[in-house]
């Protein structure tokens, strides 16, 4: 474990474990298979590069993530990534989602993956992070986020452009903007900045990837029961190619 992690679960040891949720966290929108295990007492995450082979190594990695333990006494909800990503990553981890979910009687609580991903980089308060995840149909899925206390607060909603026609966090041309403090997350960053001449002297993460577990924490840190939804009710969330560039405050509540 690291350092983070040792801290983290000393910490949360003090809380009162009969109110701290023991959530299971999914998230298969990239090539990283993700699961983890995060609880009053320990952080526990597992991620494997399984490209096309999420679906036959989930429930083994859940399996080790328990350690023995039953899923019906040592989780009490689950966390699950919807997307945007890999059509067939997605409906892998709301799949499994939705049937332990389901059989449990067990709330779920659907989180975006850009989000999970720009949760995943080390940075400091006020900067902007572009989360990108390579759609492999000369397009990128996008999101920009800030970083604030304790966590990042998302900008603008997940949307699917050329890398060309990616927005600033304002919806201006991205030639037109000035970037200050600004990290590029995913594994198309490096064509984004090969592109756009305003990134040039910003930082970027080619290897970052959706990290459950720090949504999974930010849930028992914000705890918002409003936010949780039915097993039935939790869907993939697919971007496609005909939504335009919108601010997160124009596309609703949904997650």
């Amino acid at each position: 474990h690291c350092v983070f992690c040792l801290i983290m679960r000393s910490l949360r040891a003090m809380s009162p474990s009969d109110t701290t949720p023991a959530i299971l966290a999914l998230d298969t929108a990239t090539n990283l298979c993700s699961v983890a295990l995060v609880n009053d007492s320990e952080i526990k995450e597992i991620q494997r590069d399984l490209p096309r082979a999420h679906n036959q190594h989930i429930l083994s990695m859940i399996d080790e993530l328990l350690e023995g333990r039953a899923l019906s006494t040592g989780v009490s909800m689950i966390a699950c990534g919807v997307g945007p990503g890999s059509f067939t990553g997605i409906r892998v981890a709301v799949g499994v989602a939705q049937g332990l979910g389901w059989s449990l009687d067990l709330p779920v609580y659907p989180f975006c993956s850009l989000e999970a991903q720009a949760r995943s980089v080390p940075g400091k308060v006020g900067e902007l992070i572009l989360s990108t995840i390579d759609a492999q149909i000369g397009q990128v899925y996008w999101s920009w986020l800030e970083r604030v206390p304790g966590g990042v607060r998302q900008l603008t909603g997940p949307t699917i452009s050329t890398v060309e026609d990616i927005k600033s966090p304002t919806g201006a041309a991205l030639a037109d903007w000035v970037a200050d403090d600004v990290f590029i997350a995913g594994d198309a960053s490096d064509a984004v900045v090969q592109c756009h001449a305003v990134f040039a002297h910003s930082g970027f993460d080619t290897a970052a990837r959706p990290r459950p577990s720090q949504c999974a924490l930010d849930y028992i840190d914000n705890p918002a029961p409003g936010r949780l939804i039915t097993a039935q009710a939790l869907e993939p969330r697919y971007v496609q190619q005909d939504i335009g560039w919108k601010k997160l405050s124009e596309q609703g509540t949904a997650h």
